[in-house]
């Protein structure tokens, strides 16, 4: 599971520069720091232009520009009667997404990568009755701006009854856990390497969930863990405080 990440403005302003030529930056969605996103918040997401509208894109052709979006955290399926469904479907997993109603439209034609400076993940304390005790996972250079990477995600359109709303909703695809993250939990998020932006936009007909084998995993092999403090636990605590790691307290790959 993945349930709450940072992204600093210094993050997305690196993730921009890795993007494919022909992005174009929007002025209007300028994200300020923050420390601890969590689910039905609004999100940052880089989509391809005219996914919103189901616009068609060749099998071997180019692809559109890609365009910055905002959409709340916690998917709605297209077909729900009502917004809420009770418990937010804030991830979908890798294994079963080709599959499951929910996700498989979104996994078909509505694939999004969201940016991310780091993100947080729970170690069951040892002690009985214990809290679970918080890890932040980034990059390991310049630890405090955070260097840039993109979770795997998908997004759909939920409209009510009569035409009423219009709300965009996403999900970020999880899978086993890496190696490094076996350490503390049993699923890890999917992430995207640059090289392969494009490859996981690019609409499938019909999905195909061989996509992730074929995805590269040297940012993920990159990550490192590090023990941060119980601040980062409340969801209304967003400062930077949030990724300060414990000294002494970090996992490697080795």
């Amino acid at each position: 599971m993945c349930g709450r990440y940072a992204l600093t403005q210094a993050a997305y302003e690196k993730f921009l520069e890795s993007m494919a030529v022909g992005h174009r930056r929007s002025a209007a969605i300028q994200p300020p720091d923050r420390f601890n996103i969590a689910p039905a918040q609004p999100i940052l997401v880089i989509r391809l232009k005219g996914s919103d509208r189901d616009q068609p894109i060749m099998p071997e052709g180019p692809l559109p520009q890609k365009e910055a979006a905002l959409m709340r955290w916690g998917l709605v399926p297209s077909w729900a009667k009502e917004m809420s469904l009770g418990r937010p479907m804030i991830n979908a997993r890798s294994e079963t997404i080709a599959v499951k109603p929910s996700f498989r439209g979104p996994f078909r034609r509505r694939k999004c990568l969201v940016p991310a400076s780091g993100f947080y993940e729970w170690k069951r304390a040892k002690t009985p009755g214990a809290a679970p005790v918080p890890y932040y996972s980034c990059l390991p250079k310049d630890h405090n701006a955070g260097r840039a990477f993109a979770f795997a995600g998908i997004w759909e359109i939920w409209m009510g009854p009569h035409g009423e709303d219009w709300l965009e909703t996403v999900s970020l695809i999880t899978k086993a856990a890496t190696p490094l993250m076996k350490k503390i939990h049993h699923r890890s998020p999917v992430i995207v390497d640059p090289e392969d932006y494009d490859l996981w936009l690019r609409p499938m007909d019909p999905p195909d969930p061989e996509v992730f084998r074929r995805m590269s995993v040297k940012t993920e092999a990159d990550l490192r863990l590090c023990e941060v403090s119980p601040y980062v636990n409340n969801v209304r605590n967003d400062g930077p405080q949030s990724i300060e790691a414990i000294k002494g307290r970090q996992y490697d790959l080795f």
